[in-house]
């Protein structure tokens, strides 16, 4: 878990980078298109009735949701702070947590409406709206949790009747075509060192995910899920060695706030895996 939340830091300075000479959109199309051709040999080895999905619409709404949630990412990465926007996407559990609640009816406790609210602070103390004006690239970051939250949901609903492979590789390969169409329209022809670029975030980006997948494999997720909190450790790190970015008082702060809570929803989901009383 420590390993992809490093991996996944040093990515968002790789991305940044990129977004000096390309569009968020352009982007998106060649992070997946690179992460597609890591599925290629896992979907040749697989039995072609597990290859076929059961619930292809929902699947179609999740790639769409998936090229909007990482293109507010990559746009928030590229106007704000590395530590700035990676505090602000780590509520992108708590608010899935209160999708889940609303839209999929799961149990409704104190504790989970007490993360919520605590999670939610930690934002607006972020933020700081009306003592300083709003940057578009906090709102950015903010919209991007709140898509990927979305995205979690309807993982959760297809995971209950497709397999894991469809569920992944499915709409990575559907984003290609539907970042293609916007990214047209802003298409800049990459250098060739640009090029190795993009197939570093791709590396970056499927280790991480792999690591991740491994951890919460080996690992119980009430351990294991707050780890992954340090990736805003590692992102003020980044950003200070690369970019010389030194986080405000306020960051941590509400950084704290948010890992709190997300360490809390942590356990409490892990509770009630078990059938405890939250």
């Amino acid at each position: 878990m420590m390993l992809g939340s490093a991996l996944f830091s040093i990515n968002f300075a790789v991305i940044r980078h990129l977004g000096q000479d390309l569009h968020p959109f352009e982007i998106v199309f060649f992070r997946n298109l690179f992460g597609l051709l890591v599925f290629i040999p896992w979907l040749i080895r697989a039995e072609i009735t597990s290859l076929k999905p059961n619930r292809p619409m929902l699947l179609g709404g999740r790639a769409c949701i998936q090229v909007v949630a990482q293109a507010f990412w990559y746009a928030s990465l590229m106007l704000i702070p590395l530590a700035d926007a990676t505090a602000l996407g780590l509520v992108e559990p708590i608010i899935a947590a209160f999708l889940a609640i609303l839209i999929l009816r799961e149990k409704s406790t104190f504790g989970r409406w007490a993360v919520v609210f605590i999670g939610f602070i930690g934002s607006l103390i972020i933020v700081r709206p009306g003592f300083q004006d709003v940057s578009i690239g906090a709102l950015y970051a903010v919209l991007s949790s709140v898509t990927w939250a979305g995205f979690a949901l309807l993982s959760k609903v297809l995971t209950k009747t497709d397999s894991t492979l469809v569920v992944v590789a499915y709409p990575t390969a559907l984003v290609v075509p539907l970042a293609l169409i916007p990214a047209l329209f802003v298409w800049e022809v990459p250098s060739l060192a640009n090029y190795g670029w993009l197939i570093v975030t791709g590396s970056l980006a499927s280790t991480a995910n792999f690591a991740l997948t491994k951890a919460f494999k080996m690992g119980d997720i009430t351990a294991v899920s707050p780890i992954g909190f340090t990736r805003l450790l590692f992102s003020a790190a980044v950003g200070f060695i690369v970019f010389a970015e030194v986080p405000a008082a306020w960051v941590w702060v509400g950084g704290a706030l948010i890992v709190g809570a997300g360490t809390y929803l942590a356990r409490l989901e892990a509770q009630a895996k078990n059938g405890t009383d939250n």
